[in-house]
Order: C-alpha cells, then structure tokens, then sequence
C-alpha cells in the first residue's frame, strides 16, 4: 500500500480538476480580450475561475484578485512592492515578519534587510503561534507592512488573525497573510478577517501546481511586479495566462469550499485516530494542542529516533510523512519549532508530521499505525536512548 501523508506541500490533483482543465488543454483558446470566438471562450473559462475564488473567500466585488505561478510569486510581488513604492521612496523603513514564515518571505525579508529595510522578526509561543501584543513592541508610523501566515505549513498552528488585524489597524500598517495552509482546512472570510492582501497557492488544495494568486483589498495598494498588460486585474501581472491552471485553481477552490464540513469533520476525525495511536506508543507525544491546529496535520515527537531514520523505514513501506529538520534540499531555514515550544532541544531531531486531505481513508491510517509501530521497534531496537514506557 502506498499511503501520501505529506499534503501541506503538494496533494494529487481532484480528478474533476482535472475534468475541468482538459479541455483548455486541447483545444486551442486566444487572448481574452480578442474579439473572435476563441477569446469568448478564454474569458469565460478565466471569468469563471475568477468568481469561484471570490466566492470561497468571501472576497468583496471590489477587492482584486489576480493569479500567479503560486503564494511564493505573489509573496514575492508584494514585498518588492513594499520596497519600491514605499521604502526607496522614504515612505516607510521597516517590515514586521513571524520567524516561522514560508520561505519565500523569510528569503524576501533576507535580501530587503541587505537593502537596509529593517525586518522585525515576531517568535512564536510555546503554543506554536505569534502573540499578538508582542507587535506593539515594533509597530511605528513608519512600518510599511505586517505579514504572519494563516497558518503554520509544519505545526498545523493557527494565528491569531483578527486580532493581529485588529491591532496594526489601530497604527495604519496594512497586513498580509499567506494563507496556502489554511484555504480548505479552515473557513476564511475576508470581510470578516479585514487583512489587506491576502497569499494561496493550488497544490495544497488537489489543485496543479504551478498556480496560485494574490488577493488585494478594495483600498490596498497593489503595483504590478511584471509588467505586460492593460488590462484588469490580470495587469498586475504580465505575460499569457495559464488558463488550463486558473481554470483548474478555480474549480479547486469551489470543491474545497464544498468540503469544508467534510475537512473539518471527518478528516479530522481520522487524523485524531491517527494521533491517539500515535501517542499509545511508547516515548511519543503530539505538539501543539488539537483545537489550535487545522483538521488535517499532526506533528508528533519520537524519543529516541532520528527523524530521518524513521522517513526512510516509513517510505520503504509506502508511507509519505515529512519532517521539520529533514528536507530534500538541505537546513530548514526557520527556527526550529521544537526549541520554540519549549521541548528539549535534544529531541530536533526527532519529529515527524503528518498531513492528511479529503482522501485520506481509515485503511490508510490503520496501516500506517501498524508500519509506524514496527518501524518504531527495529529503529528503538538499536537505540541508546530509546524509551521503554510511554512518555
């Protein structure tokens, strides 16, 4: 059996995503504002896609959404926005960040702080979230911008959003949220939620990758990063639309929107059932208490292993989990959560998550509980420290 527990990265595309991006891939379709037949149709597929997103958002009819190649894209977009129109100019000097930001913000806020931006970086708590008092700390006239991510891609955590809108409201200093974690798992309601640009990417919601947008409110201010195009709002953008993906990123919106009750309910239900066999094991506990994550992830520590050790024996039985110390392509470069929460530092190395999506069975979590479990007897067998009892 081969069993994809690794969904905060990538999930396999929804077969009627799939259904749905076919025909822009066969037949041929031309530019949506060409006056022939084949723009018609262009403009319809983009003018659908379009509505489906900001109907899962509850976007007002005046706020702007425009697609990208995916949240790291239009993270990019906006901070380089911030530095061109605001910093350079000497509207503003600083940026206000969480340390447990996608890297595509921690790099951004890397290459402006070289610039001489001044980058606050917010810790997280032993509850794995941004406190929002700690703003207050760094707020001025002069911060240009706020961004703390919806949720964490590796904990599961969710920030505490409105209250963070709520307090940067008071100085004037917009805020940004990547939300990739959080759209499907969680409901997101942007007239509720008031932040000012708001970042989503398709591959965590069974959606190809390769696609994503950025959501402005009505008053935001909003530059293009590549330039090519008159036209709104794809004029934030530049350059010929992927039209099979939009049309794909859409429809994956309304189906995850459609099963919100089901992520919340029933995913949930099996990654509890996953997490109290997890914790029946001997030496290991889950971080980051249940009702502060979203209903799909589970982060858990394993005495005594190393958590790459326990990827290569889980993946020789099929089994995709990931890890926040071990990645394919070298160091992590966040903090490490484990030293956040308040664990010993000892165990960094130990910990391995678990990401479920809406086809995620209860076979697939029974058979991953049993592999787990042997898994967790040969690699203990030879480990010095390896506990004997349940912690």
């Amino acid at each position: 059996m081969k069993v994809y527990l690794d969904n905060n990265r990538i999930t396999p595309v929804d077969p009627q995503v799939l259904d749905t991006m076919e025909p822009l891939l066969k037949e041929p379709y031309g530019d949506l504002h060409a006056l022939h037949w084949a723009g018609a149709s262009s403009r319809k597929a983009y003018n659908t896609a379009l509505e489906k997103c900001y109907a899962a958002l509850h976007a007002g009819e005046k706020d702007t959404i425009f697609f990208t190649s995916g949240s790291p894209e239009s993270n990019t977009t906006l901070l380089m926005q911030l530095y061109t129109r605001q910093i350079l100019t000497g509207r503003k000097n600083s940026l206000i960040i969480s340390e447990r930001e996608p890297l595509s913000i921690l790099q951004a806020a890397a290459w402006l702080e070289e610039q001489g931006v001044k980058v606050h970086r917010l810790p997280v708590t032993e509850e794995g979230i941004v406190d929002p008092e700690s703003l207050t700390d760094y707020l001025t006239p002069r911060t240009g911008l706020v961004s703390i991510c919806l949720v964490d891609p590796e904990s599961g955590a969710i920030n505490p959003l409105e209250e963070i809108v709520r307090i940067c409201q008071s100085y004037e200093v917009p805020v940004h949220t990547d939300a990739t974690w959080a759209v499907g798992k969680v409901p997101i309601d942007l007239e509720a939620l008031e932040v000012d640009y708001l970042s989503f990417s398709g591959e965590t919601i069974h959606a190809p990758t390769g696609i994503g947008a950025l959501y402005a409110r009505k008053d935001a201010e909003l530059f293009p990063l590549i330039y090519g195009t008159r036209c709104a709002p794809e004029r934030y953008r530049g350059g010929p639309l992927n039209l099979a993906g939009i049309a794909g990123l859409g429809k994956a919106m309304e189906l995850a929107s459609d099963a919100l009750d089901f992520e919340m309910e029933d995913t949930r239900e099996l990654r509890d059932a996953l997490e109290e066999g997890i914790t029946a094991l001997p030496g290991t506990r889950s971080l980051i208490e249940w009702s502060r994550r979203v209903p799909n992830t589970l982060l858990a520590i394993f005495e005594g292993i190393e958590s790459e050790a326990l990827l290569y024996e889980l993946n020789r039985d099929g089994i995709a989990a990931f890890s926040t110390t071990v990645h394919p392509y070298g160091e992590w470069e966040r903090p490490s959560l484990i030293e956040r929460l308040g664990i010993d530092p000892a165990l960094k190395h130990s910990s391995v998550g678990f990401a479920l999506s809406r086809y995620t069975t209860q076979e697939e979590i029974d058979y991953t509980l049993k592999q787990l479990g042997k898994a967790l007897e040969y690699l203990r067998s030879f480990s010095p420290v390896a506990p004997k009892e349940n912690a």
